[in-house]
């Protein structure tokens, strides 16, 4: 059967409910039904759309199953890195957690006038509970001074000792130019009175002989007197029980010499005093440092407590255009344990001293004197030594470290206040903990720093 041809003025298609004809408006006869392709469907009034046409659409790539599984696999990847760079991080943020703590400790001033009494050894501690040490050094220095004058010199030997009571428990009086005799008889003069302390005597025995250091000088000038070191007797206690207890012995560093008879150069006297006040400076200087050196550590002295000697030593004579000038000087020093003698000057200098542990913080401003002559005595044998402490003592309040890390140990820092206000030497503190979402100090002390400064 043949086909009946349409042609295109024929087909009318309605968009949004729109008739649209090409040559005319009136409805299709029933009897010119168009071809309706699939995908065109007759409206309600009737005319037809365009629905789901292939031709139309826009075709969609099915994506293989070998890439889905390469895109799945590649957003597992970067969710773990990310997840794994967050654990990362905050592992090691918390690792490198750490704590600053920054400590003022409060400060005290006080005003001491007071006197105190030390012992030598823990054997006979004094009424104050304290104890002193000793030490003493020997320090010499010399220059050459040109020797420009002729002169007679008619000159002592010298030199000191040490003189012994092991007679009696009674201190012994010696007078200025008592006797001293040598083993080859000898005779020297004490320049100056002495006083032997008595014997330390047990059961009537001497367990300890008193004595006392003097300078000797030989009884007539020359040459002949510079004996060096020597044992010496008191002939003035002939024929007394005290002539074999009281004897003298040179010191070890001092011989007897520079003793002189004939005409030798010699500098100008001015020139002398010069030479010597500049050594006695320099001695001042390096002794006292020396001394200051063989101090422990933990230990107290002041200027006060040091004691400096000097000496003038017997120039040794000569022909020569030059001669020699030298100073010795020994030094002296008393020295305490810092934190026991810290407690007692706090004690006497603040008014509400609880016992708090404080160090002294301008102890050299603090005037120290001994009650006792000390000049006349062998200052190594004192058993007890009295002082005077006078001034104005600066405290500074000590604080333990270790302590507050350990209080502080995984504490929250809302606790803070709390545990500090137990240590009653702080005056303000503050801590900060790192990083800044941390709220807890940690769990090891070596990661909390504790910092102290004074204002």
């Amino acid at each position: 059967m043949p086909m009946n041809r349409k042609t295109m003025d024929d087909i009318v298609v309605h968009r949004q409910n729109q008739a649209v004809s090409a040559g005319s408006q009136s409805a299709l006869s029933p009897k010119k039904q168009p071809m309706v392709s699939a995908g065109v469907t007759k409206n309600t009034e009737g005319g037809y759309r365009i629905e789901n046409n292939p031709f139309f659409s826009k075709p969609t790539r099915s994506m293989p199953p070998s890439e889905k599984k390469t895109v799945r696999s590649h957003m597992f990847l970067w969710i773990f890195s990310i997840v794994l760079l967050g654990v990362t991080g905050f592992l090691v943020a918390n690792y490198f957690a750490a704590a600053t703590v920054n400590v003022v400790p409060l400060t005290y001033a006080g005003h001491i006038d007071q006197d105190f009494t030390a012992s030598k050894d823990t054997g006979a501690l004094s009424k104050d509970g304290l104890i002193f040490h000793f030490i003493s050094l020997n320090d010499e220095k010399s220059v050459d001074v040109a020797a420009t004058t002729a002169q007679d010199v008619q000159k002592k030997a010298s030199g000191r000792v040490v003189i012994y009571n092991a007679y009696s428990k009674d201190a012994q009086r010696l007078i200025k130019n008592t006797r001293l005799e040598s083993a080859d008889h000898k005779i020297f003069r004490i320049d100056q009175s002495v006083v032997v302390p008595g014997a330390k005597i047990s059961g009537g025995v001497v367990t300890q002989p008193g004595f006392v250091e003097a300078l000797v000088f030989a009884d007539v000038p020359g040459k002949d007197y510079n004996i060096g070191l020597g044992d010496f007797t008191i002939p003035g206690f002939k024929g007394d029980p005290r002539y074999t207890k009281f004897t003298a012995r040179s010191k070890t560093d001092s011989p007897i010499s520079g003793g002189y008879a004939g005409t030798v150069n010699v500098p100008a006297g001015f020139d002398v005093q010069k030479a010597q006040d500049d050594l006695k400076s320099a001695l001042k200087s390096s002794a006292v440092e020396k001394a200051r050196a063989l101090i422990p550590e933990g230990m107290t002295f002041f200027p006060g407590s040091t004691i400096i000697k000097f000496e003038e030593v017997p120039q040794d004579y000569s022909t020569s255009d030059t001669a020699k000038v030298t100073v010795k000087a020994t030094v002296s020093v008393f020295f305490f344990d810092t934190n026991s003698l810290t407690q007692k000057i706090a004690s006497s200098s603040l008014a509400n001293y609880q016992g708090n542990p404080v160090s002294l913080a301008n102890s050299s401003a603090l005037i120290f004197s001994f009650i006792d002559p000390v000049n006349n005595v062998v200052l190594s044998d004192l058993p007890s030594v009295r002082f005077h402490i006078t001034g104005d003592p600066s405290f500074v309040g000590e604080i333990d470290s270790k302590k507050i890390q350990s209080a502080l140990i995984g504490k929250d820092k809302k606790d803070f206040a709390k545990i500090i206000m137990q240590e009653r030497n702080i005056s303000t503190a503050e801590a900060t903990i790192r990083p800044l979402w941390k709220t807890v100090f940690p769990l090891d002390p070596t990661k909390i720093t504790v910092k102290i400064s004074t204002k």
